[in-house]
């Protein structure tokens, strides 16, 4: 699967969420600003025989600590969109497993250096295959494994992990960036992002 079709995926499994986030996130906003305000008119009243100065520090204070609040609130919200794409993401990575999943198997078994394996972790389903490239090796099912192979030699001295879920967790750093914009612009504007 491509990263285009990862990223077309995540957008159809995960819009619905990323929608109700980012209503939550601008009905929070919502009340952080009309508390301000409601703030702003307090310090106004209050202060009205002072000097201009010292009404737009204050002004100046709040609106300062709204935005320090506002940028906390969305940090966190787009933490928690991180956490919610790479679910989605980890997700799809059973549908990687479709037609040709042989081929890309032996891809990742051969990107593996020549060594005296001796433990190989699978998926379930590609035990058998696994035993056509590790015939020495004791082929073990791991359900937490979608695709590829976690090889380990004796004693474990030399482990290389080249599974789904190893390449999306080395590639994600990249990835996010790209699909955080894609939510943001689908937010604003409604219309999904040119891939």
């Amino acid at each position: 699967m491509s990263c285009r079709e990862l990223i077309e995926s995540l957008r159809r499994a995960g819009d619905e969420k990323v929608r109700n986030v980012w209503q939550e996130a601008e009905a929070e906003a919502a009340k952080v600003r009309a508390g301000v305000l409601a703030r702003l008119d307090r310090i106004r009243s209050e202060h009205a025989g002072l000097q201009a100065s010292r009404v737009q520090e204050a002004q100046a204070g709040a609106l300062n600590e709204a935005n320090a609040r506002a940028r906390t609130v969305r940090l966190s919200l787009e933490q928690a969109l991180s956490e919610r794409l790479y679910a989605a993401a980890r997700d799809q990575l059973q549908r990687m497993r479709n037609d040709g999943y042989p081929v890309v198997f032996e891809r990742l078994v051969r990107e593996l250096p020549v060594l005296d394996w001796q433990i190989v972790r699978v998926h379930p389903a590609d035990v058998a295959l696994a035993k056509n490239y590790f015939k020495q090796a004791e082929i073990v099912a791991d359900n937490s494994i979608s695709g590829g192979v976690d090889a380990a030699t004796a004693a474990g001295s030399i482990r290389v992990v080249n599974t789904f879920e190893k390449r999306l967790e080395r590639s994600w750093v990249d990835l996010l960036p790209s699909l955080i914009r894609e939510v943001y612009q689908e937010v604003s504007d409604g219309t999904p992002a040119a891939s």
